[in-house]
Formats: C-alpha cells, sequence, structure tokens
C-alpha cells in the first residue's frame, strides 16, 4: 500500500472523528515467514486494510442508553467515547496497542478475553492454584502473564485504555522461540502455541509418567478404544484449558483388498477445514462435509493395512467422537496448494447461533449445537495483509470489532465476510464460567 495512499486514508478518518490511536498501530513492512508445520503453513505480512463499502453505515446501539432503548445509526468504525460508559457494558472494550506485526497476536488475544469461563478463571486468579511448577518448562510466567493482560483490556479502572503486550510477548517467545522478533505470523498456529502454553502451566500431570508404546488392542470396541485413548492422553495433558478446547477424532482406515477397518482417535484443538474449489458463497456445512468426506489414498499415499501387512488402496475418513467444549475452526485459506496463487478469500457463510454438529459425530449423539462468539478475521493478501477480531460481549452479548488499539461497535449482520479466518464457538449447554 502507498504511503500516499495512506497518509489520504488518515486525513479522511480523522476528519471524520473516528479515530481512538493511530499512533499504536504504525504502518508495517512486508514480511514473510517459513512455513512450520502441516497445521497451519500460511505467509502473512501486517499492513493496514479495512472492509469499508459493506459495513459503512450499518446500524448499531447507542451504548449510552438503556437496553430498551432505540437504536441510532452510526458509522461502523465509530469509536466508544468513555463518556458513553455507564455501567459494566464497557468493560473489556480496551484495545491492545500494536508493538510492531503483532495485529496477529492482538486478534487472537481479544478472542480468548471474551472466552467467559477463561476470563472469569483469570480474573479471579482461579488459574493460581492450578500453577505447575514441576515439569512446567514456564513455571506459570506464561499465564501469569497473560492473566495480566486480560485483567488490564478488563479493568474498571479505564475504558480507554490501550494495554501494551510487550511482557507477554517476551513470555511467549520464551515458551515458543519462533515468535521472536516482529515478522508477522499466523493467527491460527499462535494461538495454537498459547493455548499448549497455558495449558502446560496449569498441567494437572505433576509428573511425566513413561509413554505406553504398547498398541491399544483391535479387537476392543471403538467406544473401549476411544476411551483407552483418551485415558492415556490425560496421563500425560491435563488441565483445565485441555477440560475446554480439546476434543477427540476418530479416523477410520478401510482396505479395499480384505474390507478391514482400522479405528484410531486422536486429540484435537481446533478443526483445520479445506474450503472446497466452488464458485460463488460457500456454506461452513459444506467445508465440514469436505473434511469428514472418506477419501481414497492410493499410489505413493498407500497405508499398510494391519491385516495384509502389505501397502494397500484404502479409504480413510474422519468424524468426532468427543465434542470440546469450546469448538475452533480454522478455515484454510492458505493451504499449500494455494500459497503461491494467492489467498482464498471466498466467503463462507457460517452460523451464528445453532451449529448442529451431530451429523459429523462418530455415533449417534443427542444434538451437539455450537453458538458463535469470536472470529480472528485476515484481510489482504497472502503476503500483506492484517487482522483484526470480532467478538461477542461475554455479559452484554453485543458484537465488537477489535482493531489493535481501537474497539468499535458492529452489527451482526456483517460478521460473514471472506476475511474470517478461524471461528470460535461454545457448545450450547456446557458450563460457560466458573
Amino acid at each position: 500500500m502507498s504511503s500516499s495512499y495512506y497518509k489520504s486514508r488518515i486525513r479522511s478518518e480523522i476528519s471524520r472523528k473516528y479515530i481512538l490511536d493511530l499512533s499504536t498501530s504504525p504502518k508495517v513492512t512486508r514480511t514473510a515467514i517459513s512455513p512450520s508445520n502441516s497445521i497451519a503453513n500460511s505467509l502473512n505480512s501486517n499492513s493496514l486494510s479495512r472492509r469499508s463499502s459493506e459495513r459503512e453505515n450499518h446500524r448499531i446501539r447507542d451504548y449510552s442508553d438503556d437496553d430498551s432503548s432505540g437504536e441510532r445509526v452510526l458509522n461502523s468504525y465509530a469509536t466508544i467515547r468513555p463518556s458513553e460508559c455507564t455501567s459494566q457494558k464497557c468493560l473489556g472494550l480496551n484495545g491492545l496497542k500494536n508493538i510492531g506485526n503483532t495485529c496477529f497476536m492482538n486478534s487472537v488475544i481479544q478472542c480468548l478475553s471474551n472466552t467467559r469461563w477463561l476470563l472469569e478463571y483469570l480474573k479471579k486468579d482461579g488459574y493460581m492454584k492450578d500453577i505447575n511448577t514441576s515439569i512446567s518448562s514456564m513455571k506459570g510466567a506464561l499465564i501469569k502473564a497473560f492473566a495480566e493482560v486480560i485483567k488490564e483490556l478488563w479493568s474498571e479502572d479505564a475504558s480507554d485504555r490501550v494495554v501494551n503486550t510487550a511482557s507477554l510477548k517476551g513470555q511467549i517467545q520464551r515458551f515458543a522461540p519462533r515468535f521472536m522478533g516482529y515478522a508477522q505470523q499466523d493467527a491460527q498456529e499462535f494461538l495454537r502455541y498459547l493455548l499448549e502454553g497455558l495449558h502446560e502451566d496449569v498441567n494437572r500431570v505433576q509428573e511425566k509418567p513413561k509413554p505406553i508404546l504398547t498398541e491399544i488392542d483391535e479387537k476392543l470396541s471403538d467406544n473401549e478404544k476411544a476411551q483407552e485413548s483418551w485415558t492415556r492422553y490425560l496421563r500425560m495433558d491435563n488441565s483445565r484449558i485441555v477440560d475446554h478446547f480439546v476434543g477427540q477424532l476418530k479416523s477410520t482406515l478401510k482396505c479395499t483388498h480384505c474390507g478391514h477397518c482400522s479405528v484410531t482417535f486422536d486429540p484435537f484443538w481446533d478443526l483445520s477445514l479445506p474450503i472446497p474449489q466452488r464458485t460463488g458463497q460457500l456454506r461452513l456445512s459444506q467445508c465440514l462435509d469436505s473434511f469428514t468426506r472418506e477419501e481414497t489414498l492410493d499410489g505413493d499415499e498407500k497405508p499398510t493395512c494391519s491385516k495384509c501387512k502389505e501397502r494397500r488402496r484404502c479409504t480413510k475418513s474422519f468424524s468426532i467422537h468427543k465434542f470440546p467444549k469450546i469448538l475452533v475452526i480454522h478455515l484454510k485459506r492458505f493451504s499449500p496448494t494455494e500459497r503461491f496463487r494467492g489467498k482464498l478469500n471466498v466467503t463462507v457463510d457460517f452460523p451464528m447461533e445453532g451449529l448442529d454438529m451431530s451429523q459429523y459425530a462418530a455415533d449417534n449423539v443427542s444434538p451437539c449445537r455450537y453458538n458463535l462468539y469470536a472470529i480472528s478475521n485476515h484481510s489482504g493478501t497472502t503476503y500483506s495483509g492484517h487482522y483484526t477480531a470480532y467478538c461477542r460481549h461475554p455479559y452484554t452479548g453485543h458484537w465488537h470489532e477489535y482493531n489493535d488499539s481501537r474497539v468499535s461497535s458492529i452489527s451482526s449482520k456483517s460478521l460473514v465476510s471472506g476475511e474470517a479466518y478461524v471461528l470460535f464457538y461454545e457448545q450450547e449447554g456446557a458450563k460457560s464460567h466458573l
């Protein structure tokens, strides 16, 4: 983006008086990162990018009025002013300082800040009694630094605070050195590292047991295999973070030669969904269908059949055996095959409420429904972009846009776009707070 365009945009925004703080959202140079793992192979860098036309004049609630009051028409980037904060409605509406290509981190932090059970777990210091000082490499330093940021975001002292994340970033770099420096990173990958780091700090396992090297008996029923697999996982990793964020996938491998089925169960922190190659708008259900659809493994991908003891053509499919309380869905806009052809900007329509996942369950279960509460967005291209977050306030239910230091109200009608990258859903009926 040219500097002349950027300066023109700033002058325009100042004239409309809806900028809260430009000094904390500096222009950033284009950078690139190397692909790291199979979870996220995204390449991004940070530049200012805003959606404008489709949300330019939506209707949002006047927060200075009661819930029963009417609505007024505001520009979608109108900043919530401290004078409008007359109750707890404005708690949690503080921004985060961009300390150099950290919009990816800010977006994820705001999504987790609006995760109600995690918010209360940290604000009320419930995590303190769970800190693991025996096997955690960080000895609680990471979750303490994260809790301090959350407390500042939800501080009752000031509703227009811009929180600095430098201390937290320092602890994250200690836990995951790949985040050292100020190169733009992938938000979904950062989320995974952060959650695993928080989990390690409050892991209930005080002494790592020796891993069980024997295979799970194939003669067991699928439910027995799933339970044994989950028990083995909890022997090593067991925390309040795992209680809420981790589910269990069932993988079924069927040999087309002898018909033998091999079933395995693995924990998952998120569902990384492919975006089908189709024209026009897609639905989230189509991405889920693509993820769970049976595929054929042939040629170089042929696995070894445990019964034939030879490499055979097989079919493979996924289903969900254990649903997490918090379901994180990652839309693979930066899949390896698309990396050199650009980012997939197709709009994927997703439900705000009542996402029914029961059809993707391994067994017949009662309806498993989820409600959306946060979105990490990526605007721009594969090599140059910007992260923001849309979050539903955990106490008022109102939606807000978090763009580094700026926080503004947003209509729920404006949430679905081609920029949605990571979706956060909470299970209906799950205990959402302590």
